[in-house]
């Protein structure tokens, strides 16, 4: 009895439709996301970055040889790319069931089972990613764990942190608009800014905490334009806008992990605040490496379908999807982390 099921090629197609679905406006694989997706035809993860232009230019008067200046360096960052990949079998089964479905003489059509599994690698190879690169921003490091326990692939950057004096959550005495003021004042010397252009991270926990401030000296005391109290998100983002104060973006996503259990992307009580850079420029990236799985050993996740049903008894299908690559972060100074 021959199987029908889609080949790779066609659940490629299939794919152009539904990564933008599953990641449209998503703040950090989407094309206007902080780790937008692109391939490298490269195994390692290299990139250049050019270090700040440093003093000011000197005097020379008239007749005077002009002083040599030392060109800024350019640093060369590498690292190594993790290597992803899962299968699903459609097992002997799941194929019986679905021949019993029609008439006896109709091939079995296993088409939506292939879809379905390939489907659900895609999703968590994607709960991957942002696993990935949330957990990079908001603790300045990421360790992937083998099933054994051994750290396969990892990476960190230096963090810049801002620790709130008064948690957001002791609303009589917190200050969350001091807070963010100190946050700005971070561009110094960066060619970023952490004004209206930038975007604050936080789940809704975090929000509630922010909305709830009671200090008449802080959020708590500034008054709408109807003179009622900004305890909305609309009307506290109106009036960050209004100070140069970042944007407000609540997150309050996650994953839900093998055993059923929901785990944030964002912790509570931390904001993640992306600046906009200057030139505007993306900050990083997340780079999908060659790999040896795809044809012609491309860059990019790999999929394929293997019918074992002509060479073996039980007859099985199995789907493997997978892809080696890793985030960078071109300009770690554009985030800052506040625990609040």
């Amino acid at each position: 009895m021959l199987l029908t099921y889609p080949t790779s090629i066609e659940l490629r197609m299939n794919e152009q439709n539904l990564v933008p679905q599953l990641t449209q406006d998503d703040p950090i694989l989407s094309a206007g996301g902080v780790f937008p997706a692109r391939n490298a035809d490269s195994w390692e993860i290299v990139w250049d970055q050019m270090d700040n232009y440093l003093g000011l230019q000197q005097v020379r008067g008239l007749d005077g040889a002009p002083p040599r200046v030392s060109r800024s360096p350019l640093n060369r960052y590498t690292t190594q790319p993790g290597v992803y990949g899962e299968q699903i079998s459609i097992d002997e089964r799941e194929l019986t069931l679905r021949a019993q479905i029609g008439t006896f003489e109709t091939p079995v059509d296993a088409a939506d089972l292939v879809r379905q599994a390939a489907d659900q690698l895609l999703v968590r190879q994607l709960a991957r990613i942002r696993q990935i690169c949330w957990t990079l921003l908001a603790n300045g490091y990421f360790s992937v764990l083998d099933p054994k326990g051994s750290i396969l692939h990892t990476d960190s950057y230096t963090q810049r942190l801002f620790t709130a004096t008064v948690p957001w959550a002791t609303f009589a005495t917190a200050t969350p608009l001091a807070d963010f003021r100190q946050v700005q004042l971070l561009r110094r010397g960066y060619s970023v800014s952490f004004g209206p252009g930038s975007t604050a991270y936080m789940n809704q926990v975090t929000l509630n905490n922010m909305l709830s401030n009671s200090n008449a000296a802080d959020l708590y005391g500034r008054r709408s334009s109807g003179l009622s109290t900004l305890n909305t998100q609309s009307l506290v983002q109106e009036l960050l806008t209004g100070d140069g104060l970042p944007t407000i973006r609540v997150y309050d996503e996650g994953y839900l992990d093998d055993t059923g259990a929901f785990q944030l992307y964002i912790p509570n009580n931390v904001v993640i605040v992306v600046g906009k850079r200057t030139t505007g420029v993306p900050i990083g990236e997340f780079r999908y490496t060659r790999n040896v799985n795809n044809d012609g050993g491309a860059a990019g996740a790999y999929l394929q379908v293997f019918d074992r049903s002509l060479t073996q008894i039980p007859k099985s299908l199995d789907v493997h999807r997978g892809f080696n690559g890793g985030p960078v972060l071109y300009f770690p100074s554009s985030v800052v982390v506040m625990n609040v």
